[in-house]
């Protein structure tokens, strides 16, 4: 099946296995008609077999027990699902089957993979292989993506990995050893191009039309990921700031958002991108003499220059597919989290954060009484930066150390939100725990915050299973502190 996809502006819902911010990109999230499911508890007791998934397609992968383990910490990718079998409802504890078709129904060949919903809604053949040799092959246009899952926990117990789902009989296979998709690397012929959208007015460049402007310069540039390390090319591309002039009269105020092919998204001002005094910001599409593969690119922004800048990893945003210049006036800000250490979070850490981990909420708003819609980050995701002085998000070498400290939150420690103006209440940590309906939020009804709520407010959902005790609606939040005994 010779396919050709072009990514101009594909923009879906942001999830991610990387645990908190200095996510480059995002996976797209489950298709809408994926059943509702709820992140799952880890088994209190037993311990996982050892199992290895052989996954082809595109490229070849393998999905193993440890991958599973270290994937249950997120609810949108290890969740709780039941679902009949002979008259009776069984519970599992399951992954969705399109996250590891994501891994190699493409070229891109780390996480965050990008899930082709198209290909998979068009029609391409699956095939499913036991230990003992039972397969079965379906074709995905049968399926709906969000109807499989892969177990690995059925009725409280470990099992090996076994495809589940609301699919028929004869799909729902033990002992899962292989997962082939017919596609081959042949079938993929990307077309690149980037979007320019100015205040509603979209024009599209190649990426050879880019390269012929007089805004193409080739220099050496650096960017460092939050796990320390650093990545050094010369990169070609097109000068930034000079490209957007010929578009729109860049002020130091103008904020410059992109937006990459799965919904991540970085937020510039018009005054960092012009200021030149430690090298020029790109739109990069070569690394090297040769154009950007999917990943790390097409396109990616980077700081270039004699002086071979290096900038933070999560401001170097990857897979760029549209520009947006609109009338939004910029503003900087931060948040400070204190707590067994202190970690101070500029606009760009806490955009990347949202981006990679996207919530939105239904928030009653009691004064009002109007439902509002409101976008951010679980708060618990945030404690990470505060909760563990050896472990702060990304800067572990060893990814199988988390983070955010489960152990310490369950425990219990009383976590201050504070305003500005110096209002602040005080939480539970018990009761924030895994809690992904109390967000600090970032948007309201699609919007920038307004300047009363300006820059983040922490709100919950109105259906939400757990509102901790003596939430309020913080508004201009500027800390977070985590209080222990």
């Amino acid at each position: 099946m010779k396919r050709s996809k072009i990514w101009t502006g594909m923009v879906l819902p942001a999830v991610i296995i990387a645990m908190l911010m200095g996510c480059a990109g995002v996976q797209t999230a489950p298709p809408p008609d994926a059943e509702a499911v709820v992140p799952a508890d880890s088994p209190e007791t037993g311990s996982s077999p050892d199992w290895t998934i052989e996954l082809k397609g595109m490229r070849e992968d393998t999905v193993s027990a440890e991958g599973f383990e270290e994937a249950k910490v997120h609810g949108s990718h290890y969740q709780k699902v039941a679902f009949e079998r002979k008259g009776e409802m069984i519970e599992y504890r399951a992954m969705p089957f399109w996250y590891m078709a994501a891994m190699v129904d493409g070229k891109d060949t780390e996480h965050p993979w990008l899930f082709d919903a198209e290909a998979w809604e068009e029609g391409y053949d699956v095939t499913l292989t036991a230990a003992d040799g039972y397969a079965v092959t379906f074709s995905t246009a049968d399926i709906p993506a969000g109807a499989m899952y892969v177990a690995d926990e059925k009725s409280g117990e470990f099992t090996l990995p076994r495809i589940v789902g609301d699919i028929p009989g004869n799909l729902q296979i033990k002992d899962l050893v292989s997962i082939e998709l017919s596609l081959s690397a042949e079938d993929a012929e990307e077309e690149v191009s980037l979007e320019l959208d100015v205040n509603g007015e979209m024009t599209s460049f190649s990426r050879e039309e880019l390269e012929a402007t007089p805004y193409y310069i080739e220099e050496i540039g650096s960017y460092t990921t939050s796990a320390g390390t650093t990545h050094t090319h010369r990169y070609g591309g097109i000068r930034f700031a000079d490209f957007l002039r010929g578009y729109v009269d860049l002020q130091p105020d103008t904020t410059v958002k992109v937006v990459a092919m799965d919904g991540y998204s970085m937020s510039y001002s018009g005054g960092d991108l012009m200021d030149e005094s430690k090298g020029t910001w790109i739109l990069a599409f070569k690394s090297d003499g040769e154009y950007l593969p999917l990943d790390p690119g097409y396109i990616r922004s980077v700081k270039v220059g004699p002086s071979k800048p290096n900038i933070d990893g999560h401001s170097s945003a990857r897979m760029i597919s549209r520009v947006e210049v609109s009338g939004e006036v910029y503003r900087e800000y931060d948040l400070l989290i204190t707590g067994r250490m202190d970690n101070r979070l500029d606009r760009q850490t806490i955009q990347s954060g949202v981006s990679c981990h996207t919530r939105t909420v239904e928030y009653f708003n009691r004064k009002s009484g109007e439902t509002e819609t409101y976008t951010g980050i679980p708060l618990w995701l945030l404690l990470a930066y505060g909760d563990d002085p050896q472990h702060a998000p990304h800067r572990q070498t060893d990814k199988s150390i988390l983070s955010y400290k489960e152990e310490t939150a369950l425990q219990g420690y009383r976590v201050e939100v504070v305003a500005s103006d110096g209002f602040s209440i005080n939480l539970d940590s018990k009761q924030l725990n895994r809690n992904d309906d109390v967000i600090i939020a970032t948007r309201k009804n699609g919007e920038t915050l307004p300047d009363r709520e300006w820059p983040l407010v922490i709100v919950w959902d109105q259906n939400a299973e757990v509102v901790p005790e003596g939430i309020k609606a913080v508004r201009g939040i500027t800390e977070i502190r985590l209080l222990f005994d």
